[in-house]
């Protein structure tokens, strides 16, 4: 999974340029206990245009619906323990595929002390 101590770094970092730490620590909690996707949207192709998407129902949306999500999950996290711990987040780009990255609660954990 998404665990080493550099991309823990870059992960913090990224959510602390939000402007909204306190928001972004709430939605972090949410995410943990529910287990619910989030992304980042980059809108532009020099990536000057970002946004944090922590809604899992727009998460479904531009990924074109929650089933897309499930069968992503299930086809990235194979065992029950991963599934049981995994979190997913998505890097959605305006144009192109979209990228998937494993979580696991701890490292979402580590995410929200650093913040």
């Amino acid at each position: 999974m998404f665990n080493t101590e550099a991309e823990k770094d870059i992960l913090v970092k990224s959510l602390m340029q939000s402007g909204d730490r306190d928001g972004v620590v709430e939605c972090l909690e949410y995410i943990i206990e529910h287990h619910t996707p989030f992304a980042l949207y980059v809108a532009t192709a020099d990536r000057s245009s970002c946004m944090w998407i922590f809604d899992p129902d727009t998460v479904y949306d531009m990924l074109g619906g929650e089933d897309i999500h499930d069968k992503t999950f299930r086809s990235v996290f194979t065992d029950d323990i991963e599934r049981g711990q995994g979190i997913l987040f998505y890097v959605l780009r305006k144009v192109g595929p979209a990228l998937v990255i494993r979580l696991s609660e701890q490292t979402l954990a580590d995410i929200l002390s650093a913040l």
